[in-house]
């Protein structure tokens, strides 16, 4: 009796461990699966999953419907590294190795393209392509307006490796090979930077601006609060190529070189895991959470329906901006010029303009201002800003000595002596006659 008993329990326990096994097998299958052939390095969904963006190695984007299907192809003429869907579906964003950052209606057509001086290595879109975030090989985060007009650039410590940006604009994130996750405004004011662990290879905000996801070439996973506090951290089994968040980080998707992507919810608990047959390069997850989409580097595109998501029962507003890093204090205004006149100007590292240039709305505190001019030494200076007040820095620019080139200055020696020589076998000759 007793041995029956026994196998009546090892039984009900493999049947249990089936069924449970067949449940997450379900939750993973993918819905469908689009082969590029090529390695995928940047995946995007659209808010309502209706559409999907796609690049690689092939140096293609592509543009695929909510099953999969290829709704058109445009091609970069080098490896594409990072692509985006608007939000509202209107426009697709890449960033591509032939150092270019390409804007392109819903239809494929192409809006613009802007030459980087680097490889353009992440983009971003908010607001239809209002606003175009992008980074590069030359360490700089850009933020375009619709037109592919830079607004402003900042140079962080190494190369600029992924954006991110909330639907309105209002905020953007980067992550940088200088180990140090970055926090703008749209105005380009830096609200924070973190320093992690490792290249940040991806980075995340959350389209109602409140958290921002970054992951690492060492398999760490972060989640910040807005104000740029460390809610957690875990690790991967690899490193992480890609994060992907949901409204109010409710999930937050992160894809792996071990092949696994995983979902955690709000609080860092795994949600849900599954595997690819290669290392993930990249993964995107729809605002709602219902779908999840991968990229990896035998150059498959999947999507997946997630059974696990909880939708939201009633639409959310996305604030113009996050009421909490409103600054309440009053601010000062910069005059800058120069002598000459025409010389970049950078604040603490970011772009403003050209001298003359006036720079309002600085919060109190002291602040760097280098200038820089074709032909003349850079100027730097610090300065402090009062509330209330208007403070002028000048700066007088250095011509660059004129330097003697080496491959100009060369032959002339050697050119003496060759005369010399000449004339020596010239004497020597003349004295034998």
């Amino acid at each position: 009796m007793t041995q029956k008993i026994v196998w009546a329990v090892v039984f009900v326990s493999i049947t249990l461990c089936s069924l449970c096994s067949v449940v997450a097998a379900e939750e993973t299958v993918p819905d469908w699966i689009y082969d590029t052939e090529w390695t995928v390095r940047g995946v995007s969904v659209s808010a309502d999953s209706a559409l999907v963006a796609a690049g690689g190695d092939d140096g293609t984007v592509t543009l695929l419907g909510p099953d999969g299907e290829v709704r058109w192809e445009e091609n970069a003429r080098a490896k594409v590294n990072s692509v985006s869907v608007a939000p509202n579906g209107s426009a697709v964003g890449a960033a591509s190795s032939d150092n270019r950052v390409y804007l392109y209606e819903i239809d494929g057509k192409k809006r613009w393209s802007y030459l980087l001086p680097g490889r353009g290595f992440g983009v971003a879109l908010a607001d239809g392509g209002k606003y175009v975030a992008a980074g590069g090989s030359d360490g700089r985060v850009y933020l375009f307006d619709g037109e592919g007009e830079v607004l402003w650039k900042y140079k962080s410590g190494d190369d600029l490796l992924c954006t991110a940006i909330t639907p309105d604009g209002s905020r953007i994130a980067a992550g940088s090979a200088d180990n140090q996750v970055y926090l703008f405004e749209r105005s380009g004011a830096l609200l924070w930077t973190k320093a992690i662990f490792g290249d940040v290879l991806g980075v995340s905000i959350s389209p109602d601006g409140g958290y921002i996801a970054a992951g690492t070439s060492e398999g760490g996973v972060y989640l910040f609060s807005a104000e740029g506090e460390l809610l957690w951290e875990t690790r991967a089994g690899g490193s992480v190529t890609s994060v992907s968040m949901t409204e109010d980080a409710r999930n937050v998707a992160i894809g792996s070189l071990d092949r696994t992507f995983v979902v955690l919810e709000k609080d860092g608990e795994t949600l849900l895991t599954g595997e690819t047959g290669a290392g993930i390069r990249a993964v995107a997850l729809s605002s709602d959470g219902l779908s999840l989409i991968t990229g990896d580097n035998d150059g498959v595109v999947q999507g997946y329906t997630m059974a696990t998501a909880k939708p939201t029962e009633t639409p959310i507003e996305v604030p113009t901006a996050a009421p909490t890093l409103e600054t309440t204090v009053s601010t000062g205004t910069l005059v800058v010029s120069s002598d000459p006149a025409g010389a970049a100007v950078y604040i603490d590292n970011l772009l403003v303009g050209r001298t003359p240039v006036t720079v309002p709305d600085r919060a109190p505190g002291n602040y760097s201002v280098t200038l820089e001019l074709e032909g003349y030494e850079p100027w730097s200076g610090e300065v402090q800003v009062q509330a209330g007040t208007t403070t002028p820095v000048n700066g007088t620019l250095t011509p660059r000595p004129e330097t003697t080139q080496t491959r100009a200055g060369a032959p002339l020696p050697v050119m003496a002596l060759f005369g010399t020589a000449l004339a020596a076998v010239a004497i020597g000759l003349k004295k034998k006659d």
